[in-house]
C-alpha cells in the first residue's frame, strides 16, 4: 500500500480513470467492410498504433514538463548519500493528473508548475513537492489554507509550519511540502535539512502583508491569517464566510481571526466586483469613511471588522 496521500495517474491512464487496452482503442467506432478488399486492415492497425503512441507521448509531456530556469530543485550534490527519484513535473491543467479533486484550488490561486521528488535519505523516505505559483501572494494563499495545527514554525522562511509528518514552507512564489513516513525526530531533522536546501536556492522576495493589513501585528498575520482569491479559498480557509462572499469574483481577501473580532481586508480587481460586493451587503459607497467599518483604505480596497 502506498503511504503517500497523492498518487499520480499513470501516463497511459485516461483522465476518466479508464485505460487503453489492446483491441479497445477504437471501441464503439464504425467498422467498414468492402467485399473482396483487405487493404483497410493494415491501415487501421497502423492508425491504432499511432494513436496509442501519440497518447503515450502526450502523457509523458504532462508528467515530465520542463521546469523553469532557476527552479529550486534538490539534486544528488545537495544530499550526499541520498537516493532521489526522477522528478515528476506538472503544469497547467496536467495538475489534475496528480491531485485530481484538489487541482481546482491551486488553479484558482494561480498555479504555474510543481515538481515532485521522492527521496531516500538518512534511513527515511520523504516526498518533496515544490509548487511555483504565479507570485508570492498566490503562494502564501495556498500555504495559508493548507497548514493545520502547526507544532512550531521553523525559521527557514517568513512563513512555515511543522507537524509530525509534514513540513510546509512559503517563500517568494513557492509553496513547499515535505512529507515523511514515520513522524519521528530523525524524520523531522531530515525534512528540515531538505527544506533548508530548497529555501537557500530561492532568491525571490518574501510577501509583505503589512500594507494589506494595516495595524495588524506580525504575530497575528503569522498565526491567524488566511488569504483567499475565490470561493474555493474561502471554503478551505474560512468556510463560515462563504455567504459573505456569495457570487463575488475577482478579489483577494486576507482574513485574520483575532480573539476579539474577525478582520477582513478585501481588494477587488474590477469596479464591477467592488460594487456588487457593496450591493450584497447593502452598503453605500458614499458612506465609506476613514474610520469605522467598513473602511475604504485604497481604491477598490476595503477593511472590514466583523464582531464574533
Amino acid at each position: 500500500m502506498n503511504k503517500w496521500k497523492n498518487i499520480p495517474l499513470s501516463p497511459l491512464t485516461l483522465r476518466s480513470g479508464s485505460s487503453i487496452r489492446s483491441g479497445q482503442a477504437f471501441k464503439g467506432g464504425i467498422r467498414f467492410h468492402i467485399p473482396g478488399s483487405t487493404y483497410l486492415k493494415p491501415l487501421l492497425l497502423m492508425l491504432k498504433r499511432l494513436f496509442v503512441s501519440l497518447f503515450f507521448i502526450l502523457g509523458l509531456v504532462d508528467c515530465f514538463s520542463q521546469i523553469p530556469e532557476g527552479f529550486p530543485s534538490v539534486n544528488n550534490d545537495d544530499l550526499p548519500g541520498a537516493k532521489l527519484s526522477t522528478s515528476r513535473t506538472y503544469n497547467g491543467t496536467s495538475l489534475f493528473g496528480y491531485i485530481d479533486g484538489g487541482a481546482e484550488l491551486y488553479l484558482e490561486y494561480g498555479f504555474s508548475v510543481v515538481s515532485v521528488t521522492e527521496i531516500n535519505y538518512m534511513n527515511g523516505k520523504y516526498k518533496t513537492e515544490i509548487y511555483k505559483m504565479n507570485g508570492p501572494e498566490e503562494a502564501f494563499g495556498i500555504f495559508s489554507v493548507s497548514k493545520y495545527r502547526c507544532l512550531d514554525m521553523p525559521g527557514l522562511s517568513e512563513f512555515t509550519c511543522r507537524t509530525k509528518y509534514q513540513l510546509q514552507i512559503c517563500k517568494g512564489p513557492y509553496y513547499i511540502s515535505i512529507i515523511n513516513g514515520t513522524g519521528t525526530g530523525p524524520d523531522s531533522i531530515a525534512s528540515m535539512r531538505i527544506g533548508e536546501i530548497i529555501t537557500d536556492k530561492i532568491r525571490d522576495k518574501e510577501i509583505d502583508l503589512s500594507s494589506f493589513l494595516p495595524g495588524i501585528s506580525s504575530e497575528l498575520i503569522h498565526t491567524k491569517c488566511i488569504l483567499a482569491k475565490g470561493k474555493l479559498g474561502i471554503v478551505n480557509g474560512s468556510p463560515d464566510l462563504e455567504d459573505f462572499f456569495r457570487g463575488i469574483t475577482d478579489y483577494t481577501a486576507a482574513i485574520v481571526n483575532s480573539d476579539e473580532k474577525r478582520i477582513i481586508s478585501v481588494k477587488f480587481e474590477s469596479r464591477n466586483s467592488y460594487l456588487k460586493f457593496l450591493e450584497l451587503h447593502n452598503w453605500e459607497e458614499e458612506d465609506m469613511q476613514n474610520s469605522g467599518s467598513p473602511k475604504k483604505i485604497a481604491e477598490l480596497h476595503l477593511l472590514i471588522d466583523l464582531p464574533y
